[in-house]
């Protein structure tokens, strides 16, 4: 924005510094490890930050990195709570607004508790993280190698696909103009062999994982296997995931 600096200095509304639309005072919390939410929710929308990223007007934070609150906030309950508290906009999105979501109540959780949602936390994030990888780098070969420029929904969901089934999309998106040889059929084969099955084994893993987080914020909240059961038989549309 320097280019506009002399003509932005002008400026009746401008902030403490000459580049801002008006005063913000808590610049500084942004460089904070922080939990994002989106303010548009169509699932629950909750991410650690510890990388001091800045998010647009869209998006909130809580200044806090607890892994208890975080696996709270995306837990069945609180959607299931959240569904029939916070605002709903058009297609039923959720709206936690600050002023509304600060009055979620929040269970006290046990040491042990806290304890094992922290540590499966931390591997779900682990694992979200490596898939997020996979995914970019996936998609960059298959635009280099196989010619794919712009990947299907399918392929942005890649972990979701079997071999046959990520084939076939690529076979889709080539067209029948450009069939695939045989050595770029069998490099499909092997590069979803070596990586992508290893990661829909972490994303069963990571389901796995929610499940059981779910079941200690169901703890935590002192609810009975009856309330669990109630709670899934009047379940808002998107749960996170489905009961086993």
């Amino acid at each position: 924005m320097k280019q506009h600096e002399v003509s932005l200095r002008k400026r009746s509304d401008q902030g403490r510094y000459w580049w801002e639309l008006r005063s913000c005072a808590y610049w500084d919390r942004f460089q904070e490890r922080k939990l994002y939410y989106q303010f548009i929710q169509y699932h629950p929308c909750y991410a650690l930050d510890a990388d001091g990223l800045y998010g647009n007007n869209k998006t909130a934070f809580i200044l806090s990195d607890d892994l208890y609150l975080l696996a709270l906030l995306n837990s069945p309950l609180l959607w299931w709570y959240n569904w029939r508290h916070l605002p709903h906009m058009k297609d039923e999105a959720l709206a936690p607004n600050p002023t509304v979501l600060e009055n979620v109540p929040v269970a006290r959780p046990s040491d042990t508790t806290r304890s094992q949602v922290e540590e499966f936390t931390r591997r779900v994030i682990e694992i979200t993280s490596s898939q997020l990888s996979m995914q970019t780098v996936m998609l960059d070969w298959l635009r280099i190698e196989h010619g794919i420029e712009k990947p299907s929904l399918k392929l942005q969901s890649i972990v979701e696909l079997d071999s046959d089934a990520f084939v076939a999309e690529v076979k889709r998106i080539r067209g029948k103009k450009n069939p695939l040889s045989v050595a770029a059929l069998k490099s499909l084969r092997d590069e979803h062999a070596r990586t992508i099955e290893p990661a829909r084994a972490q994303a069963a893993e990571a389901l796995a994982l929610e499940r059981q987080l779910a079941d200690l914020v169901n703890q935590a909240y002192g609810l009975t296997p009856d309330e669990v059961a109630l709670m899934w038989q009047t379940a808002p549309p998107r749960m996170p995931f489905s009961p086993t």
